[in-house]
């Protein structure tokens, strides 16, 4: 049976990829996308906390995202100061929520989006690139598959090697907590390498830490830590996660004929 030929495939259906396919397949290019989770907004490892450069470029729908206009900053003492400008703010998000809704625009906008099996295989075929595994021919490939990129690799394009490691919980709700701000911890002993941080979400709040390579998270004590000032041992917890974040910078070269990060 002959590949179908499609202009774009897109790895990965997160916020880049999925934001990529839409605005593809708004401009007339058949357009696919590859998602190794049995759906967009499965299994996440992220905060999701949209800066105000990334949250002007989206149209976020206001039921999946809460804006935050400040920042309280921690000593390890727990004293904190409060910074804020009047220019200035961030996104914080229901990540899984915003992700199943740019999914569904992606797919009214032409876009189709195939779940539950892994990018593994690119083959160049003249000027296209055939995915067996997928029966498809496309122009063109982008690589939107997080740290460890698959498309990276097969095309030798550059990787992350450097990594913090990142815990988080959500919880229901924190009644202590100012949920007007973006809580930042500075501790050289919790969190080495980074911070910590407690992000009013959407109906929830988001919890965690992230360290560098050479420290191994401790997220419980953390919580012992601020539980004075969050009372995180009276609330309810809805999920926990983790993951790795990229902190080495721009990776180079991100495209190469055909393929673009």
């Amino acid at each position: 049976m002959q590949p179908k030929q499609v202009d774009l495939v897109i790895i990965g259906a997160s916020f880049a990829g999925l934001i990529c396919a839409r605005t593809a397949a708004l401009r007339g290019l058949k357009t696919v996308v590859i998602e190794a989770k049995d759906e967009p907004g499965a299994r996440i490892h992220t905060t999701g906390i949209l800066v105000k450069e990334a949250a002007d470029e989206v149209d976020t729908p206001p039921q999946f995202s809460r804006t935050i206009n400040a920042v309280r900053l921690y000593a390890p003492s727990l004293r904190y100061i409060d910074l804020s400008s009047r220019d200035y703010y961030f996104l914080t998000t229901d990540t899984a929520g915003l992700i199943r809704w740019f999914a569904e625009e992606a797919r009214r906008a032409g876009a189709e989006i195939l779940c539950g099996r892994k990018f593994e295989a690119a083959v160049r075929h003249g000027e296209d690139f055939l995915l067996p595994q997928f029966g498809l021919r496309t122009r063109y490939i982008v690589g939107a598959d997080g740290a460890r990129s698959t498309v990276a690799k097969l095309f030798d394009l550059g990787r992350n090697t450097k990594f913090l490691t990142g815990l988080e919980v959500e919880y229901e709700d924190l009644p202590m907590a100012d949920p007007g701000l973006l809580h930042c911890f500075l501790d050289t002993r919790l969190a080495p390498g980074y911070l910590a941080w407690v992000a009013p979400a959407p109906g929830f709040f988001q919890v965690g830490l992230a360290t560098n390579d050479r420290a191994k998270p401790d997220l419980k004590a953390f919580l012992a830590h601020a539980e004075p000032v969050f009372g995180f041992s009276r609330a309810t917890v809805k999920e926990r996660r983790s993951g790795l974040i990229p902190c080495g910078g721009p990776v180079s070269p991100f495209a190469a004929p055909g393929v673009l990060l």
